[in-house]
C-alpha cells in the first residue's frame, strides 16, 4: 500500500469505530492534496450511497480522529475544506519522485545509482495494490497509475540488472532479472517489453529452450487474444535465439524513440492493389491533392494506411484524423496537423500560420476521416495547395472536398461473386477470400487456402458476402461473430438474419448512419452484458489508448476490463494498432458513436466522462519535462483536448489546468506558440484554478510569447505560487534569465541563474544541464571566455553521451551559443551539426529555430557565408521558424551579414529591418554577434530610411526576402 509514511494503510491503518472509513476519507484527501475538500464532497465520495442518511458531522469525527491518532498536522481546516498538511510525507509522494529521478537518469550507469533508484522506490510497497482497503471507485485512475509506474520501475530494474548480469561482477544479477521478468509477464501475458527481457534472460543462462517457449506462448497468446502477431523486437530476439547468435549474450541496449507515427493494419489487405497503385501513381505524376472516397466501412482507412507504408523510405509523412472530434473548424485542424507534422503555430490566423510554416516543406499528409468536417477539410487543402507548393495530401472521406485540383479514387465495396457461379471464380474473388482468411484468424478453419475449402462451403461464403454487400468492414464483423460461436456448422454462423442495408454516401443521409448502426448492433448485441458496458465506457476515447487508460478510465474491476478490450478486439469491434512496438486500441468511428448511444441511455456518461479527465489530469501532473512525456502527449494528442475542454465544460477548472500544463509541455518543446497562446488564455481566465496552476500556465505563456516581464511584486506572488514546486520555479528564474540576458543586464540573469542553480539542485536536479549551459551563454556575453568554455563542458558532461530529446532541443543551442560567444565557433558548429543528425536520426526531429540561428553565426563565424545563409534561413522560413519579432529579427541580422557579398542590395534591406525588430523588441546582441553585423554593414554603406514601420509588417517583409535568398543558397547541414 502506498499512503501517507509511516501510515501504512494497508496494514496497520487507522483504528476506527465500524462504519467511520478513515482510510478512504485520508486516501481521498491524499489524492487531492494541496486543494481543500469541502466536508460535504467528502461524505459524498466516501460514503457515497448512505451519504444522503448522514451528515457532515462524521467527516469531522474522522479528521478528529486521525489527528489525534498522527499528530495534528496531519489535516488543515480551512475555509474551502479540509486539506492534508504540508508537512505530511507521502510514500506516493517519495515513490513518484524516485520514478522521476529514474526518468532523468544517465542510460548507461556503471555506479549503479539507477539500480538502487529502483529498489528504493520498490521497497516503499508492502504489497501489489497501491491504497489496499480503500473502495476501487475512490481511488482507480491513481491505483492504476502508480500500477502502472511500478511496472516501468520493475522493467528499469530488470533490464538493468540484465545488462549489469553481463560483467563479472554481477554473477546474480542475469536470474534476478529473469525472476522479475516472469513476475511481469505472469500479472500481463501479451506484455511484449516483459516477454523480450524473458527471453534475453533465459537464453543468457543457457535456457535457450525455455526463451523459446516463452515467445511460441507470447505469439498463441497474442493471436488468441487480439488477432496479432509479436512485435519487431520480440521477433528479432526470436531470430537471434534460433541462430544461437552469440552476441546476445552481451549488455543490451535501450531502443530509442523514433520513426514515422502512423497508422499500420495489423492484418494483410485483400483485393485493394488496383486503388492503392492508382493512388500511389497519381502521387508520384505530382497531384497535390488525392481523395480516397466511399461508403462508411469500405476500408478508406485502411487504403490511407497501406498508402503510407508503400511511400517510399525517407518520404517525410505526417496523419490527422479528422473524425477524433464531433466538430472542427478549419483552425482547429490546423492546429491538429501542425502537432503532427512538428511545424510551429504562431499567430491570431492558425491555417495562414501552418502554411507559413510548410511552404518550404516537402511533406505528404495523411487526412482520414474528412466526412465529419468536408468544409473545414476543404477551406485547409485548399489554402495548403495554394500555399505549399511541395505538400501533397491523401484524403479520406465519405464525400468529396471539390477542391480544385482533386483528384478521386473511389473505393467501391468489393465485387460480388456468383454464388451458384464456378468453383473456380469463387476461389479467386477478393471478398470470398477476404472472409476465408478473417474466418481462419478467429480459428474457425484451419485454411485460408481457397483450395483447401469445398464446394458447398465456397458458396456459403459468397452467399454470405453477397447478403453483406462486399462491405470489408460488414464481411470482419461476420468473421468476428462466427468465431464467438464455434463448434457451429460454417452455414448457421455464416447466416445472416437480414442483409445489411449499405445505402449511397451522400452527405447528409442520415440512413446510411442508421444501416450502419444496424451493422455494429447486430455485432454489440451479441456480447456479453460487461462486456457491452465497458464498449460504452471506452466510447469516452477520442484516440487510441493503451490498456493501462482503459483500466483507469472504465470502472470494473482491471482484470476484467483487460479481458473485455481483448474479447472486443477479437470481435473487430475495437481496433489493434501496433505504434514503435507498442499495442493501443481505438474505436472506429461509427463503433464509437454506437456505444456513446449506449453509455448516454444507461446514465453512466457524465461518470465516463469524469473518469477519463482525471486520468489526462493525473497522468503527468507535477512530472518535470522528459521524452516520455512528450511522446505521450503527441500519441494521445486528441484525448488530452478533449479531457480539457469536457473539463472547461463542466467547471472544472482545476482538472482542465492540470491537463492544459502537461499539454504546454509539449507545446512548448515542439514551439506550437498558437495553441498555446489560445488555451492558456482560456485557461487563465478562469476563477476556479490554484495559484500554483495560475503560476504555471502564465510561465508557460510567457513562453508562448517570448516575452517576460515581471515586476519585483509580480515575480514575488509567482515564487510564493510556486513555494513547493521546485521544478516551475526553475523554469520561472531560467525564463527571467533569459529575458535579462536578452536585455544586456547581464548581471541580473547572473543572479536569476545562481537561485535558478540552488533550487535546481535542491530540489529539481534535472535543470542543472540546461541551467548550466545558460550560465556559460552568460558568462560569454560578459566577456569571460575561460569560465564559458568551462562551463559548456560541464553542461556537455552533465547531458551524457545518450541525449534525451529534451536534451538536443534544450541544452544544446545554448552549449554551442556559449562556445561561439567564447571565440570556438568550430567547436560550437560541429556540435549543432552532430546534434542535428543525431536528434533526426533518433527522434525524427527537425532543428529548432533557435538551433538553426545559432548554427548560423557559427557558420559566419568560419566564414562560411553560404552555409550560414542555408542556416538563417531555415530559421525564418523553414519548416519550423521563428515567430517572436526579436528572435526574427536576429536571424535576419543574420542572414543579411552572411549575404552582404553575394546579394548587397537585399542582405541591406535585412540588415536594417533586423536591427528595427531587435530594437522593438529590446533586445542586446552579444558583442561578437555585434561585430559582425557592423562590420557587414559597412561595406554595405548607410541603409535607407525607413518610417512607419510595424514590426508584423517588418515580419513579413523579412519573410519575403528570406525566401527570395533562400533560392540561390547552399542547404544547411
Amino acid at each position: 500500500m502506498l499512503g501517507p509514511v509511516g501510515v501504512r494503510l494497508g496494514e496497520a491503518g487507522p483504528v476506527a469505530p465500524r462504519g467511520e472509513r478513515p482510510r478512504e476519507v485520508l486516501a481521498v484527501l491524499c489524492i487531492r492534496r494541496g486543494r481543500p475538500t469541502p466536508a460535504a464532497t467528502i461524505l459524498d465520495l466516501v460514503w457515497d450511497d448512505a451519504a444522503p442518511m448522514l451528515d457532515v458531522g462524521v467527516v469531522h469525527t474522522v479528521v478528529g480522529r486521525l489527528r489525534r491518532q498522527f499528530g495534528a498536522d496531519l489535516v488543515h481546516r480551512t475555509d474551502a475544506g479540509y486539506l492534508l498538511g504540508s508537512g505530511a510525507a507521502l510514500d506516493t509522494d517519495r515513490f513518484d519522485e524516485l520514478a522521476g529521478a529514474l526518468r532523468t537518469a544517465p542510460a548507461e550507469d556503471p555506479l549503479g545509482r539507477r539500480e538502487r533508484l529502483c529498489r528504493e522506490a520498490l521497497a516503499l510497497w508492502a504489497g501489489d495494490t497501491a491504497y489496499d482497503g480503500v473502495r476501487e471507485e475512490l481511488v482507480r485512475p491513481e491505483r492504476v497509475r502508480l500500477a502502472e509506474l511500478r511496472r516501468a520501475v520493475r522493467m528499469d530494474l530488470a533490464s538493468g540488472l540484465l545488462d549489469a548480469g553481463a560483467r563479472p561482477e554481477s554473477p546474480g544479477a542475469t536470474a534476478e532479472a529473469l525472476s522479475l521478468a516472469q513476475d511481469l509477464l505472469a500479472a500481463n501475458p501479451v506484455d511484449e517489453d516483459a516477454a523480450v527481457l524473458c527471453m534475453r534472460a533465459a537464453y543468457r543462462l543457457g535456457r535457450a529452450g525455455h526463451a523459446l517457449r516463452v515467445f511460441d506462448t507470447l505469439r498463441r497468446t497474442l493471436r488468441a487474444e487480439l488477432g496479432i502477431d509479436p512485435g519487431v523486437a520480440a521477433r528479432k530476439v526470436h531470430a537471434r535465439i534460433l541462430a544461437q547468435d552469440a552476441t546476445l549474450d552481451g549488455v543490451g541496449h535501450r531502443d530509442s524513440p523514433g520513426g514515422r507515427r502512423l497508422p499500420v493494419p495489423v492484418s494483410p489487405t485483400v483485393g485493394r492493389e488496383r486503388e492503392r497503385s492508382e493512388v500511389l501513381g497519381a502521387l508520384r505524376a505530382g497531384r497535390r491533392l488525392v481523395t480516397v472516397t466511399g461508403p462508411a466501412g469500405v476500408g478508406k482507412s485502411r487504403m490511407l494506411a497501406d498508402v503510407g507504408a508503400a511511400l517510399p523510405s525517407g518520404t517525410p509523412v505526417a496523419h490527422v484524423s479528422v473524425g477524433a472530434h464531433t466538430r472542427q473548424s478549419a483552425p482547429d485542424l490546423a492546429g491538429a496537423l501542425a502537432v503532427t507534422s512538428g511545424v510551429p503555430l504562431g499567430g491570431a490566423d492558425a491555417v495562414a500560420a501552418l502554411v507559413r510554416s510548410l511552404r518550404s516543406r516537402q511533406l505528404v499528409v495523411l487526412v482520414d476521416e474528412a466526412e465529419w468536417a468536408p468544409e473545414a477539410t476543404a477551406t485547409l487543402a485548399s489554402a495548403v495547395l495554394g500555399g505549399a507548393p511541395m505538400v501533397q495530401l491523401v484524403v479520406a472521406s465519405r464525400v468529396p472536398l471539390n477542391v480544385l485540383g482533386e483528384r478521386l479514387v473511389e473505393l467501391a465495396p468489393l465485387p460480388l461473386p456468383d454464388p451458384a457461379g464456378p468453383v473456380e471464380s469463387l476461389r479467386s474473388c477478393a471478398a470470398v477470400r477476404l472472409l476465408l482468411e478473417r474466418l481462419v484468424d478467429r480459428g474457425v478453419a484451419p485454411d485460408p487456402d481457397p483450395t483447401a475449402w469445398s464446394a458447398q462451403e465456397l458458396r456459403a461464403v459468397a452467399g454470405a458476402v453477397v447478403r453483406l454487400d462486399g462491405l470489408p468492414l460488414a464481411i470482419e464483423l461476420l468473421a468476428a461473430a462466427a468465431g464467438a460461436e464455434p463448434g457451429r456448422e460454417l452455414g448457421d454462423l455464416l447466416r445472416v438474419e437480414r442483409p445489411l442495408e449499405l445505402r449511397s454516401t451522400d452527405r447528409g443521409r442520415e440512413e446510411r448512419h442508421e444501416s450502419l448502426r444496424g451493422a455494429l448492433a447486430w455485432s454489440v448485441g451479441r456480447l456479453d452484458p460487461d462486456t457491452r458496458a465497458v464498449l460504452a465506457r471506452l466510447s469516452v476515447f477520442a484516440g487510441r489508448f493503451s490498456a493501462a487508460a482503459a483500466r483507469g478510465v472504465v470502472d470494473y474491476p482491471p482484470a476484467d476490463v483487460d479481458r473485455a478490450v481483448q474479447h472486443l478486439a477479437g470481435q473487430h469491434l475495437v481496433g489493434v494498432e501496433r505504434v514503435c512496438d507498442r499495442v493501443y486500441f481505438r474505436l472506429l468511428r461509427t463503433v464509437r458513436e454506437l456505444a456513446r448511444e449506449e453509455l448516454v441511455g444507461a446514465g453512466h456518461e457524465q461518470s465516463a466522462l469524469l473518469r477519463h479527465q482525471a486520468w489526462f489530469a493525473g497522468m503527468w501532473r507535477d512530472a518535470p519535462l522528459s521524452d516520455g512525456l512528450v511522446e505521450h502527449v503527441g500519441d494521445h494528442y486528441d484525448d488530452y483536448l478533449e479531457a480539457m475542454t469536457g473539463a472547461l465544460g463542466r467547471g472544472a477548472d482545476d482538472v482542465a489546468a492540470d491537463i492544459a500544463t502537461t499539454l504546454c509541455r509539449r507545446w512548448l518543446f515542439i514551439e506550437a506558440s498558437g495553441p498555446g497562446q489560445s488555451w492558456t488564455g482560456a485557461v487563465l481566465e478562469r476563477r476556479g484554478i490554484t495559484a500554483g496552476q495560475r503560476a504555471r500556465l502564465q510561465i508557460a505563456a510567457a513562453g508562448f510569447a517570448n516575452h517576460l516581464d515581471l515586476s519585483p511584486e509580480g515575480h514575488d506572488r509567482m515564487v510564493t505560487a510556486l513555494v513547493a514546486d521546485p521544478d516551475w520555479t526553475c523554469l520561472l528564474l531560467l525564463m527571467e534569465a533569459i529575458a535579462a540576458y536578452v536585455a544586456g543586464d547581464l548581471s541580473n540573469a547572473s543572479t536569476r541563474l545562481a537561485e535558478a542553480m540552488r533550487v535546481s539542485t535542491a530540489g529539481a536536479p534535472h535543470h542543472l544541464p540546461e541551467l548550466t549551459a545558460t550560465r556559460a551563454v552568460v558568462a560569454a556575453a560578459a566577456g569571460d571566455h575561460e569560465l564559458a568554455v568551462a562551463g559548456a563542458h560541464q553542461a556537455l558532461a552533465r547531458v551524457g553521451e545518450s541525449l534525451s530529446a529534451v536534451h538536443q532541443v534544450t541544452v544544446i543551442p545554448k552549449i554551442a551559443l556559449a562556445l561561439l560567444d567564447a571565440g570556438r565557433p568550430a567547436e560550437a558548429l560541429d556540435l549543432l551539426e552532430r546534434s542535428c543528425g543525431q536528434a533526426h536520426e533518433r527522434f525524427g526531429i527537425e532543428p529548432t529555430p533557435t538551433t538553426a540561428t545559432n548554427a548560423g553565426w557559427a557558420a559566419l563565424a568560419l566564414d562560411r557565408a553560404e552555409v550560414a545563409a542555408g542556416w538563417f534561413t531555415r530559421a525564418l522560413v523553414g519548416p519550423q521558424a521563428f515567430e517572436a519579432p526579436g528572435a526574427v529579427g536576429e536571424a535576419a541580422a543574420g542572414l543579411g551579414a552572411a549575404r552582404a557579398e553575394s546579394d548587397p542590395a537585399g542582405a541591406g534591406e535585412l540588415l536594417e529591418l533586423g536591427l528595427l525588430l531587435l530594437e522593438e523588441a529590446g533586445q542586446t546582441l552579444p558583442r561578437s554577434l555585434r561585430d559582425r553585423i557592423r562590420s557587414a554593414a559597412s561595406r554595405l554603406g548607410p541603409p535607407a530610411t525607413r518610417t512607419g514601420w510595424t514590426p508584423d509588417l517588418a515580419v513579413v517583409r523579412v519573410r519575403q526576402l528570406a525566401a527570395r535568398a533562400g533560392a540561390g543558397h547552399a542547404e544547411a547541414p
